[in-house]
């Protein structure tokens, strides 16, 4: 009869016990129910469970597991102490079982530990007495069925895992498709597909919304003086300021570089009431950026620049939309910094005409294979060819007709002036390599490059120059720089520097457009200038013109005074000509001797005996 009893009970053991195996899909939480249920009816003191973890954490079931380590992974109970568990071979598919015991606080720990399909060990923990043998024996095949179902649970817990990086990876995807890295703003493409959803709104529902493009005055500065990592500083925190400012009354956008859109929707029936609002929000806008704006290190006071459009208007599209707001805001910045401009289609045209000149100038930067430099020679007064200036042209794809006049003017404005005559200056001495290799006449002395007040004004001008003079191998004693009065008068310390460090390189120092700007003796006495370059319109009609004559006059008497050379440049006639050799200017330039050429002409031209 005990016999049939012990029968009944292990029977009754392997059923509850085989139960609680596969109760939950999820590892723990069946590990959880195997595990009190062992407690219960095994007399057990603890329940432990070892899993094969990878380097990087990862459960291993299949693969290279000796770069695996058996690491403890479930307790039952959680704060009972965990026995070290031996070593099994790596055999799938035997319970192999391990019986040891151990001293602890007076007591008799006996465990027993069972391999789990080669990647896990159970171990089960018994205080002062064994297990009968038959129990270890009916133990062994639900072990089986439980490795079974911990492979099928961390299979699809590694599944679960899978799913989840893939639709974190998806999102991660979709919103850095539709956000800027930088600020983390919806960009371009998330503009166009609100902007879109809200005209038709806006068109159903017959109300007005509104576009602020918003462009940061003199950003490039920022970048040029302070670096990029500053700049960037700097759109992150006027990111931060507009969102707070729009709230949920709208959504901000970054477009590119330091150009931001606002977008509102649902300004009411008329435009009055939406112009209303939108000056209201004007005016938050000019409170915010009043105070500094943090950007690193640096306290920076900026300005945004703001072209407002309102929709719908007619059948215009979105693209339509933000092309306006955009001409408006170039139309605020030449009204001054600070300044927010309602879209005029009376005033547009001219203005989207130079918005589109800027944007092809910024791509021929980015390709650089538009530009050519042409060349004016200088003449002394035999004839011979002592010089020549470097002079830009751009041949635009898109247009024709562009002169330097218009698009350096507009270079200027865009803040594209400093990459713009890197460029120059560093063409203007391959150029002159090439002229150098190929043979010119002893009397050459000089190539002239013009350079804008930004580029001499950046705080690294002169080891930019000198960079390049290192680049192309260029002989410096033969480059000449041009610079007008308004450049050197602004910052005429910093200014003297530079020329003396130029002067150290050998590269001569012209003052451009002389007599223009604030000339005197005492000022062009300090600087280390070599040379004056009178401007054509004191040059033109000078033979004619008495008040020119005296002008000129005064300038070559200065020249003499301080031993500056002259040059008169937009020579036409000989009679002017004639005239500024009686005034005692020898040095000339200007149509009556060559129109601009390109490379390959002055460099033949050079070459004739």
């Amino acid at each position: 009869m005990p016999a049939i009893n012990n029968a009944l009970k292990y029977v009754s053991i392997q059923h509850e016990i085989g139960m609680a195996i596969g109760k939950a899909l999820r590892l723990r939480p069946m590990l959880g129910a195997f595990s009190r249920v062992c407690l219960r009816r095994l007399g057990l003191s603890a329940v432990h469970f070892h899993f094969l973890r990878s380097e990087h954490g990862e459960l291993v079931l299949s693969g290279n597991r000796a770069d695996s380590t058996l690491e403890h992974f479930y307790s039952i109970p959680q704060n009972s102490p965990v026995p070290q568990p031996p070593k099994f071979p790596a055999q799938e598919g035997a319970a192999l079982c391990t019986y040891w015991t151990y001293e602890e606080a007076d007591t008799t720990q006996h465990c027993y530990a069972f391999n789990l399909e080669g990647f896990g060990v159970l171990t089960l923990q018994r205080i002062d007495s064994a297990f009968d043998a038959s129990i270890v024996e009916l133990l062994k095949p639900l072990v089986v069925r439980l490795g079974l179902s911990c492979h099928a649970s961390i299979e699809h817990e590694n599944l679960l895992q899978v799913v989840a990086a893939r639709d974190k990876a998806e999102k991660t995807i979709l919103f850095q498709l539709l956000h800027d890295d930088l600020t983390q703003l919806p960009n371009r493409r998330s503009l166009m597909d609100q902007l879109g959803q809200q005209l038709r709104l806006a068109a159903e529902a017959q109300t007005l919304g509104a576009l602020l493009f918003l462009d940061l005055d003199r950003f490039k500065v920022v970048n040029d003086t302070l670096g990029h990592a500053v700049g960037d500083c700097l759109l992150i925190a006027v990111a931060s300021r507009l969102r707070e400012i729009i709230g949920k009354n709208g959504c901000v956008f970054r477009l590119s570089g330091d150009e931001f859109v606002i977008l509102l929707g649902n300004l009411g029936a008329q435009t009055a009431g939406a112009r209303e609002h939108v000056d209201q929000l004007l005016q938050r806008i000019r409170v915010a950026f009043s105070d500094f704006t943090p950007a690193g290190e640096h306290q920076l006071h900026v300005t945004p620049s703001i072209g407002i459009e309102l929709f719908p208007d007619e059948e215009c599209t979105a693209e339509q939309i933000l092309r306006r707001a955009d001409s408006a805001m170039y139309q605020a910045k030449l009204h001054g910094l600070n300044s927010a401009v309602f879209y005029d289609r009376k005033l547009s045209f001219e203005l989207e005409r130079r918005r589109d000149i800027e944007k092809e100038l910024q791509l021929a930067l980015k390709a650089q294979n538009q530009f050519e430099l042409h060349y004016q020679t200088q003449h002394a007064l035999g004839g011979a060819c002592i010089g020549a200036e470097a002079l830009l042209r751009w041949h635009n794809p898109f247009r024709d007709g562009i002169g330097p006049g218009e698009f350096i003017a507009i270079a200027e404005e865009a803040g594209l002036m400093l990459e713009l005559g890197t460029w120059v200056f560093r063409q203007a001495c391959r150029d002159l390599c090439e002229m150098t290799s190929q043979g010119i006449a002893p009397g050459f002395r000089r190539l002239a490059v013009n350079v804008s007040g930004v580029q001499f004004n950046h705080r690294h001008f002169v080891e930019t120059l000198t960079a390049i003079i290192e680049e192309t191998g260029v002989d410096p004693h033969l480059l000449s720089i041009e610079l007008t009065e308004s450049t050197l008068i602004t910052n005429s310390e910093v200014a003297i520097g530079k020329m003396a460090a130029l002067r150290v390189l050998g590269i001569k120092v012209a003052i451009d457009d002389f007599g223009t700007g604030f000339s005197s003796l005492s000022y062009l006495s300090r600087l280390p200038a070599q040379s004056i370059k009178i401007d054509q319109s004191f040059v033109r009609n000078i033979d004619s013109d008495g008040g020119n004559r005296a002008i000129v006059e005064t300038i070559v008497a200065l020249g003499h005074a301080l031993d500056i050379d002259l040059i008169a440049e937009g020579v036409e006639t000989e009679a002017e000509r004639a005239t500024l050799e009686r005034l005692g200017c020898l040095t000339y330039q200007g149509f009556l001797f060559s129109h601009p050429v390109p490379l390959g002409e002055l460099t033949a031209a050079l070459a004739r005996p």
